[in-house]
């Protein structure tokens, strides 16, 4: 029998833009809001505007230079949701509790996002049906 994974709440939901000022204006048209805050993941090669809905954070990303992973899923798929980032406790524990259950995994250790001070590891999409899968520790 598999381990259940412990999860807190839906820490983000990434969307993946082709030009992040254009897609923060139609936000700003739409829904009337302003970003809460913006950063730049030069490790993960994006730009990254966010807009929190109670806990959770929905971003907005664009490659930096058209060579990245964003890239590349907006040629195969357009723009999009690209990932679904789910809170854990401890990255170390749940991808070690990932592991054991046999879980199809990108990230066989976390990585660590300077920018936010957090770790993460993602799943590989064809675990999740096609969802880029994320988990992450600590808060936005």
């Amino acid at each position: 029998m598999p381990e259940k994974l412990k999860t807190n709440h839906i820490d983000h939901i990434s969307i993946a833009v082709k030009d992040l000022k254009d897609a923060e204006e139609d936000f700003r048209q739409t829904f009337g809001w302003e970003a809460d805050g913006r950063y730049s993941d030069y490790d993960e090669k994006i730009n990254v505007a966010y807009y929190m809905i109670g806990q959770t954070a929905l971003e907005i990303m664009e490659d930096l230079d058209g060579t990245g992973k964003v890239s590349k899923f907006i040629d195969k798929h357009g723009e999009g949701i690209m990932v679904l980032s789910i809170n854990v406790d401890n990255t170390f524990e749940s991808l070690e509790l990932l592991k054991r259950n046999g879980a199809g995994l990108i990230d066989r250790k976390p990585r660590f996002v300077r920018e936010l001070g957090r770790y993460f590891a993602f799943l590989h999409p064809k675990q999740c049906h096609g969802v880029l899968a994320e988990i992450i520790d600590g808060s936005y």
